[in-house]
């Protein structure tokens, strides 16, 4: 038995870890697959109008504070969740949790899964090509820049589906881009696991996301809101979406297309895809 087993034993059959997967019985943990930059933090504000919903994006304990080292120490994740993510939780009234934290699916959600706990997954997908424009323009760039290396993935992460041998050789727009490769592949293979284990995942498009009626429908789906309930939230839904989105303008200290001719954008992506063997996640 490894290390990592042996320490998921000893967390699952303590008193004090049963305690507070007691509490979280009947509760409802809702997390997102999502490469950042895709509208989080709107999700979370959206979701904050439902009464019996905690909604937080970015809480302490924050993921930030050990998605790094996760990467090459499961066993960091694994006491993460059990002893501080999950306790916190547990502490919260509302029979419904959502954290919209970009950081879940960068090493915490197979250790929740073992510690017993069947999250709701929200895949919330924005266009590659401006996801991957966002990050190259804020210089966060994968396994490259030193903000980068503390929220976002790099190639040669343990954890990662899609590998890059030599990956030093890429350009910065091709890191970013494949990392939002890497990302919808970890929403192709965490839905998967979570169906199979009769999980809910439910897809989301920024393009939903931003407008009224798709804001709403997801509320509906998620909750199950009776359709009276879903016209009173399109008054407060409209006023939120109102309000400036997280564009970080200010902070943008690059111009991709002074940078790099738009006309060279596809191909490079192509010669990113071809490498991984993988196209994104396309959904009907």
């Amino acid at each position: 038995m490894d290390r990592y087993s042996r320490l998921l034993k000893r967390i699952r059959t303590s008193s004090a870890f049963g305690a507070v997967k007691a509490s979280l019985e009947g509760k409802r943990l809702i997390f997102t697959v999502t490469t950042g930059r895709s509208g989080t933090a709107l999700l979370s504000a959206l979701l904050s109008l439902v009464p019996g919903v905690a909604s937080l994006h970015e809480p302490d304990p924050n993921f930030a504070l050990v998605m790094r080292r996760a990467q090459t120490n499961r066993a960091l994740a694994l006491k993460f969740m059990a002893y501080e993510k999950l306790v916190a939780v547990a502490g919260f009234k509302e029979p419904v949790y959502c954290e919209t934290s970009h950081l879940f699916c960068k090493g915490f959600f197979e250790p929740t899964l073992d510690l017993g706990i069947l999250p709701e997954l929200i895949l919330l997908k924005r266009d590659r090509r401006k996801v991957a424009k966002s990050l190259f323009e804020l210089n966060t760039i994968p396994g490259r820049t030193p903000l980068a290396l503390i929220y976002y993935l790099k190639p040669d992460d343990p954890s990662i589906f899609l590998p890059v041998e030599g990956w030093s050789r890429l350009n910065d727009y091709q890191l970013c881009y494949w990392y939002c490769l890497e990302i919808e592949k970890r929403m192709e293979v965490y839905e998967r696991a979570l169906l199979e284990r009769g999980g809910r995942c439910y897809r989301l498009r920024f393009e939903e996301l931003v407008t009224p009626d798709g804001a709403a429908g997801l509320l509906e789906r998620l909750f199950s809101l009776p359709r009276e309930s879903v016209e009173r939230l399109k008054e407060p839904l409209a006023k939120l979406l109102e309000r400036p989105i997280n564009a970080k303008k200010e902070i943008k200290v690059r111009r991709l297309k002074e940078e790099l001719p738009s006309e060279t954008l596809a191909e490079l992506e192509r010669e990113v895809e071809e490498l991984v063997g993988f196209k994104g996640v396309e959904w009907e």
